[in-house]
């Protein structure tokens, strides 16, 4: 049985272990596109009063992720929306977004970011069915990367 919930400290490593896992399997080359410092310190980086991290359990283990960082007063970004291969195709990720976009009606954001490369056509796709629009796409050292974004204004 799965649960979504917020994030909490003894999760650190299994959603490390979790996204790390993704990454060098399934995109190994967009490693240098991205830093990952935020993992090994997920209750500093979106511990902010109009912060979040979401978690998917599944049986114990961590199996879905998204974070919600303050970009600006009335701007946040999507990031981190990961789901473990074996539990794709399920409606996480379309729960994590759904849970995203509540989080940040509630903290008065009017729009919602997300960036990815060419690679992360899933995720890119999930957000475009879920409301999100294409906005810009910035070829970065070999890179396409990919800015969506949900105007969420009332």
């Amino acid at each position: 049985m799965s649960m979504m919930r917020t994030f909490k400290k003894e999760d650190a490593e299994g959603v490390k272990n979790l996204i790390l896992n993704i990454l060098s399997k399934e995109y190994p080359f967009d490693r240098s596109a991205y830093s990952d410092s935020d993992l090994y310190k997920i209750g500093d980086t979106y511990g902010g009063k109009r912060d979040s991290f979401f978690v998917i359990e599944d049986g114990g283990q961590i199996v879905g992720t998204a974070g919600i960082k303050e970009e600006s007063h009335t701007e946040a970004l999507l990031r981190r929306l990961f789901v473990d291969i074996k539990h794709r195709k399920k409606g996480y990720g379309t729960d994590l977004i759904n849970k995203a976009i509540t989080f940040c009606k509630e903290k008065g954001y009017k729009k919602i970011y997300f960036r990815c490369t060419d690679r992360m056509a899933d995720a890119m796709r999930l957000c475009v069915k879920n409301g999100f629009k294409e906005t810009e796409k910035l070829k970065v050292g070999g890179f396409q990367i990919h800015k969506l974004e949900l105007s969420i204004a009332e």
